[in-house]
């Protein structure tokens, strides 16, 4: 068994029942793989200084990036702060 989780082990033990479960919710959302709204999106719905796009809005598809001559505009961005 690796250090961190014999440290982990022997951090539990010492917990109260609150602190454990606040600690189980959290490893519970850590090994969530949900796909759809995320945590801090589902914490702005609720936030009346944001509003949110519908759910009817898809998002942008791929595409190429267009080949131009010169310097790339992001570089002479950068440039242009220093």
């Amino acid at each position: 068994m690796s250090a961190v989780k014999e440290f982990l082990y022997s951090t539990i033990e010492v917990l109260s029942d609150e602190e454990a479960r606040q600690i189980l919710e959290f490893i519970q959302q850590l090994r969530k793989k949900e796909r759809g709204i995320s945590q801090t999106m589902k914490r702005l719905v609720s936030d009346p200084s944001f509003e949110l796009p519908l759910r009817t809005h898809r998002p942008f598809r791929s595409v190429e990036p267009a080949q131009g001559k010169g310097i790339a505009a992001s570089r002479l961005l950068v440039e242009d702060r220093r």
